[in-house]
């Protein structure tokens, strides 16, 4: 079956921050988007109307993070941010005490260390140095460096990186060379919900508009899911994923399987990975090795209790919590999910091609 993908929200709302930024028109966005990404342009688009305004976000930290930036540098306007409870546990300290740094005025409207926030927009001093080491969120780096201040991080997360990389395409494409503009690529993070579908349930699934050199960190999915019975194979067109056959020998009932103690398996059946650069592809990967009886062991996992979710607990309890990634995975998975108005957040068609392939799995 072939699966066209949302276009990648890491990367469309880092663009739209630089188009602001620059005072370039916005792209077009569409019903067909990430709620996100149009969350991320309505916000732009009202800052640029009202001196004063009060925004909620939701729940998208991406928004969050990159609008408090920002707004921390729109001389003259004052800026509410806030949004839905869980925004209201999801750290922004780090970001917020940097940005003071450099000369940012911010207010907390509540508890000190979490949104909401109040900013009243001013010059930055964006050539002096600021530090965020072992940052919480990579993205609070990633929304310094969007607005050109200077900020050094011992981080190494393909996620700077794909911010640095932008930022440099994005020069280059408004130099008197116009080089190609930046390309919206497709959604590796959201891949990971069909290599969870193939490695579980067989087939093959054909994902056009993804490439072994995207920019995206978590491209890295298809390494992980090499051990987990997925084979990726690259085209000019994108990518197409079919099961090996080596996971159907793991594979117990998907109605019901009981895990097997540690005694009983095999170095094989163990798979060791480190989340720290690529945390989004840990429920899919998770709930795979639980349907498969494969261990997973799984370090760098400290930012997952900050996402939408607490996503250890939610995994642990099979919970969606509101939480996009969750119910994707929850549903390829085969568990019941309360909550499937939260997967538009990053995959507004999600139901539909679930709904489309399962159908055809019965034909």
């Amino acid at each position: 079956m072939r699966i066209e993908l949302p276009i990648s929200k890491s990367i469309a709302n880092r663009l739209l921050i630089l188009q602001a930024i620059h005072g370039d028109e916005l792209m077009p966005v569409s019903d067909s988007m990430p709620d996100d990404v149009r969350m991320m342009s309505e916000a732009i688009r009202l800052l640029g109307e009202r001196r004063e305004a009060r925004i909620d976000l939701g729940n998208c930290g991406t928004a969050m993070r990159f609008l408090t930036t920002y707004c921390a540098q729109l001389e003259g306007q004052t800026t509410i941010l806030d949004g839905v409870e869980r925004m209201h546990h999801r750290p922004i300290g780090q970001l917020v005490e940097a940005l003071r740094e450099i000369g940012a005025d911010i207010e907390y409207l509540d508890e000190v260390g979490f949104p909401p926030l109040r900013i009243k927009g001013c010059i930055l001093d964006k050539h002096k140095i600021v530090t965020i080491n072992n940052p919480q969120s990579t993205q609070f780096v990633s929304a310094l460096l969007l607005i050109g201040a200077n900020v050094q991080t011992n981080s190494t997360s393909p996620y700077i990186t794909l911010t640095r990389e932008m930022i440099e395409q994005y020069s280059l494409a408004s130099s008197p060379y116009r080089l190609s503009p930046i390309a919206l690529e497709r959604d590796w993070s959201s891949a990971a919900f069909w290599y969870e579908y193939v490695a579980l349930h067989g087939g093959e699934v054909t994902l056009p508009g993804l490439s072994r050199d995207s920019l995206q960190g978590d491209k890295v999915v298809a390494d992980i899911f090499a051990h987990l019975g997925v084979h990726t194979t690259y085209t000019a067109e994108g990518i197409t994923i079919a099961s090996t056959g080596v996971a159907d020998l793991q594979r117990s009932d998907l109605q019901g399987i009981d895990a097997r103690s540690t005694a009983q398996r095999s170095a094989e059946e163990i798979l060791h990975q480190d989340f720290s650069a690529c945390p989004d592809l840990y429920p899919a990967v998770a709930l795979t090795c639980e349907r498969l009886g494969v261990e997973l062991h799984a370090t760098g996992v400290e930012s997952l209790p900050l996402k939408e979710s607490d996503r250890l607990h939610a995994v642990r309890e099979h919970r969606t919590d509101h939480d996009h990634r969750m119910a994707m995975a929850l549903l390829v998975a085969g568990y019941e999910v309360d909550d499937t108005t939260c997967i538009s957040k990053s995959y507004p068609q999600f139901l539909d091609h679930f709904r489309r392939i399962s159908t055809l799995k019965l034909q």
